[in-house]
């Protein structure tokens, strides 16, 4: 039996679009000789085209906003335009499968090609359904109003997770929560995020010319790669930092990325008299991330133990494991504990300065300790979590699906 998956996606497509780990898993299954196609918007484009990813069909819808109109106008015409088009689609396509990734509108879109075609639906999830409220709260004024509105996301959300055939959620804990809210655990398959090892080979040039550009070349490197967003809260790094440059010596941290918080930690680390030691590069994108975690010698997976973060399944703690990079993270976020207790690549800390430090002195006093570590979290990677061992999972599960 072959698998004809159509994916909805609500992805700027584009040149420089940031692929998530997941969606090329799935399109991992063209080479277990499957067929998938997905659906997408872009700016770039005033036509709809049909293109490749990775050996996936493209449809592209272009998406473009005119200045001169009001912006929700023109997202509703968008909209309208997008769903003509896949409901046109699946007309005179052969889908056996349709698949969303988090998106709301999609979902219940999805919904209806499910009862009109008899297509078996999946809902990949990787944000809690409590996400979108705890983010309004935390950055809106308008609590009243968002919380209204995020009231009946949930509940929607809720609705097409009891009617969707399958649901892949990113993690262990976020299936757990799920069937704490009334789903049926029997169609609930966690689907973790997972990496390209070929992606992270051959960057020794790369990690050379990183260390030039920011004059790092005599020092030990503590990276962190990620959001910066001010819910983040990465204070917690810039104190532990004080503590591991004040023990060691000779060592900066190269924090990768950008967000709401960057300018906060950066006043932070001017205060504690560490800014010449703390390296803000602002926003990388993602195909030279290698090379920066190639420059490092050990990677910080730090991510506050919130609710709805303790479903995630950190996309760069596996980047840095692929590049045999030791380790540290914070064991309140369980994909975090049993990858590193499975692994034995790194250390699990307490989510606050003292542990993050002691475990990052720790690591970088013992070399090879550091790069015992980063063997064996290699291995276990390229085992367990790249993208063709993680779609022959999915292939499984999609079988079955259609079995059923």
């Amino acid at each position: 039996m072959k698998i004809d998956m159509c994916m909805l996606l609500w992805l700027r497509y584009g040149e420089k679009t940031e692929i998530y780990p997941t969606h090329e898993i799935l399109s991992s299954l063209t080479g277990l000789g499957h067929r998938v196609t997905w659906i997408v918007s872009s700016e770039e484009t005033r036509e709809i085209q049909e293109t490749t990813f990775n050996d996936a069909r493209v449809f592209v819808i272009p998406c473009r906003y005119d200045k001169s109109h009001i912006k929700i106008i023109d997202m509703a015409l968008y909209a309208i335009r997008r769903t003509s088009f896949i409901l046109n689609n699946f007309k005179h396509e052969r889908y056996n499968i349709i698949l969303v990734r988090d998106d709301l509108f999609d979902g219940l879109l999805a919904l209806y090609i499910k009862r009109r075609h008899r297509v078996p639906f999946i809902f990949e999830m990787s944000t809690p359904v409590e996400q979108s409220r705890e983010t309004r709260k935390f950055y809106s004024k308008r609590h009243n109003l968002h919380r209204i509105v995020s009231e009946i996301e949930s509940r929607l959300i809720m609705h097409i997770l009891h009617n969707a055939d399958t649901i892949l959620p990113i993690s262990q804990w976020m299936k757990d929560d799920l069937v704490r809210k009334g789903v049926n655990r029997s169609k609930i398959t966690p689907l973790p995020e997972g990496v390209d090892p070929g992606r992270f080979q051959n960057r020794c040039m790369g990690a050379v010319t990183i260390r030039d550009k920011y004059g790092l070349s005599d020092f030990k490197i503590v990276i962190y790669v990620g959001t910066m967003d001010k819910m983040r809260h990465l204070d917690v790094l810039i104190h532990a930092f004080v503590r591991v440059r004040d023990r060691l010596g000779g060592v900066k941290l190269l924090m990768v990325g950008d967000g709401t918080g960057r300018e906060d930690l950066e006043k932070l680390a001017d205060k504690l008299g560490i800014r010449d030691d703390v390296i803000f590069t602002g926003y990388v994108d993602f195909r030279e991330v290698p090379d920066f975690i190639a420059a490092a010698n050990l990677g910080i997976s730090a991510v506050p133990p919130l609710d709805f973060y303790k479903v995630s399944s950190p996309i760069k703690m596996l980047e840095y494991m692929a590049l045999a990079k030791p380790v540290v993270a914070n064991k309140e976020i369980p994909d975090q504990k049993d990858v590193l207790g499975a692994s034995g690549g790194g250390l699990l800390v307490r989510f606050d300065a003292e542990s993050f430090a002691e475990a990052t002195i720790k690591i970088l006093d013992n070399p090879g300790q550091a790069e015992e570590m980063g063997r064996k979290g290699r291995d276990w990677v390229v085992t367990n979590r790249s993208y063709d061992a993680i779609a022959r999972e999915l292939e499984n599960e999609c079988l079955e699906v259609l079995k059923s």
